[in-house]
């Protein structure tokens, strides 16, 4: 998927063609369709329908740009794109937690996030943006964590945003889409918001949803957050 994601972007960036990565990305969706069952099938929808929606939200407001876009200036690949890149990362973390998390070296998963995320927070200060409005957006990530209630949760979270925020971080470098400000930080947040979105709505439909104690304050929290953001009262 992260392959594919990679040519996508290549190609898009020297021929702004929106018909053949959309076919190539609808043709993984429909595959991860078929090998996925209840949850894996609403999470390929919610993701493409709310991420499309995001981005036609995003361009209209001017917080990115593409190159161009069949409908509202977002290209049409991004619809499959969202479903298969959320699929596949959610996939990715969960496949590999349930194969090796007996492992004695599995606990080395913490060390990893840990650095991972101190050499972002350099990166994202120092090269992009976080450096503008460090605390609001580290409270917006912070939130975003807070919606899930395990240990298990937050590392499926932490790796979902990873894989997601890699792919965005890529097509900004490539000049396939532009941020006024980009913070990784800020980015990952939106990521896992839509993550929890997806599991919730999954475990709503399916009646196993259990809301833990601080998930519920997380949740309207950062819901009003983006409401604002829309509204243009706040800005991060």
């Amino acid at each position: 998927m992260l392959t594919v994601i990679l040519g996508i972007l290549v190609f898009y960036r020297h021929t702004q063609n929106e018909v053949i990565p959309a076919i190539i990305l609808w043709v993984l969706w429909l595959l991860f369709w078929n090998n996925s069952m209840l949850k894996g099938r609403m999470l390929l929808v919610i993701a493409s329908v709310f991420g499309y929606v995001h981005e036609l939200l995003g361009v209209q407001h001017g917080y990115f740009t593409y190159l161009g876009g069949a409908i509202g200036g977002a290209p049409i690949w991004l619809i499959p794109g969202y479903g298969a890149i959320f699929w596949s990362s959610y996939n990715l973390w969960k496949i590999f937690q349930e194969r090796y998390s007996q492992k004695q070296w599995f606990h080395r998963v913490n060390y990893f996030i840990v650095a991972s995320v101190a050499l972002m927070l350099v990166a994202d200060y120092t090269i992009f943006d976080l450096s503008l409005q460090p605390m609001a957006i580290l409270l917006k990530f912070s939130l975003a964590l807070m919606l899930f209630n395990s240990l298990d949760g937050l590392r499926l979270a932490y790796f979902t945003g990873f894989f997601t925020v890699l792919t965005e971080f890529t097509g900004e470098m490539l000049g396939t889409w532009t941020h006024p400000t980009f913070s990784i930080f800020s980015l990952m947040a939106g990521y896992v918001f839509l993550l929890w979105i997806c599991i919730t709505l999954s475990d709503v439909v399916k009646g196993k949803k259990k809301w833990g104690k601080v998930e519920p304050i997380a949740a309207v929290s950062i819901t009003s957050f983006y409401i604002l953001l829309l509204l243009g009262i706040v800005a991060v």
